[in-house]
């Protein structure tokens, strides 16, 4: 069964990428949203995507059960963003292969959830449940426009809309359904702070664990504890903020309007052919020796 399941999912990116031409990314390199994806400030934002997926509990679970975040949360950081560069900056056959590889392992990722859940809610889960992956790439979209508004500039509604629609190609790359997706930037806006106060997001006590290993989980994630925390703090939506316990005393205000301008001011300086995470330039130099 799983072996049918990857060849039926390997058929229908295939057919996704038909009329991508075989060393061409599935996205525009002219477009809002691969002007966006390729900033390497998004990072910043990493912690806060992770904290919003695990407030659903079903991932939260699937990242305790399944992933090594406790010993390991750099080297799970580093290939998550390996396969999401892979798929928005990589060749049509690139994206496919990282496509089908995030597929796979996330078949693997299956269980029951042990911690209290709301009334009504099924404990048993499974990554690839178009719910919890469209739940993973709604967070991954939102903190990337929250990071690239709050660190280098606003986007315009027009831009936004851009960048939504090349999201909803994104999502049926990892899986989700495409009539998932609200409409329109704005609906999916509105759907974002309706999900916020469902009772689907519970912070559960995996969720906090999870949280805390982020921050002193190894030598590495101490170091980055005190950034981690301020850009957590500040840039996660009020709600969940306060349920992971964040504090926005004055200092950790100050510390955030200190990380801003320094972002800021580097982006102004650094020229944006130079600044673009590596996946992103390399696509470029291919295109441009064509």
């Amino acid at each position: 069964m799983s072996e049918q399941d990857d060849q039926q999912f390997h058929r229908y990116l295939e057919a996704l990428g038909a009329s991508v031409p075989a060393r061409h990314s599935f996205f525009d390199p002219h477009s809002v949203f691969w002007r966006v994806a390729r900033e390497p400030v998004l990072l910043v934002a990493g912690m806060r995507a992770l904290l919003m997926q695990v407030a659903h509990p079903k991932v939260a679970q699937g990242v305790a059960d399944h992933s090594r975040y406790r010993e390991d949360p750099l080297g799970r950081g580093i290939r998550t963003f390996s396969a999401v560069y892979a798929m928005v900056f990589g060749t049509r056959d690139e994206a496919i292969a990282a496509a089908l590889k995030v597929h796979g392992i996330h078949r693997r990722v299956q269980g029951r959830v042990r911690d209290p859940l709301p009334a009504g809610m099924d404990p048993a889960y499974s990554a690839n449940a178009p719910e919890l992956l469209f739940w993973v790439a709604a967070t991954l979209l939102d903190s990337s426009v929250v990071a690239y508004e709050a660190f280098v500039e606003p986007l315009s509604g027009e831009e936004k809309e851009g960048l939504y629609q090349d999201s909803k190609l994104f999502g049926q790359l990892f899986g989700v359904p495409r009539d998932r997706y609200p409409q329109t930037w704005p609906d999916f806006a509105r759907w974002m702070d309706a999900a916020y106060g469902a009772d689907r997001l519970v912070v559960t006590a995996t969720a906090r664990d999870i949280c805390d290993s982020l921050l002193r989980g190894t030598w590495f994630t101490r170091l980055l504890a005190p950034a981690n925390y301020v850009a957590a703090a500040m840039l996660l939506p009020d709600a969940l903020a306060a349920r992971y316990g964040f504090r926005r005393s004055a200092p950790v205000r100050l510390s955030y309007r200190t990380l801003v301008s320094v972002l800021r001011g580097l982006n102004r300086v650094v020229p944006r052919r130079l600044r673009g995470v590596p996946a992103a330039r390399r696509m470029e130099h291919r295109l441009a020796k064509r």
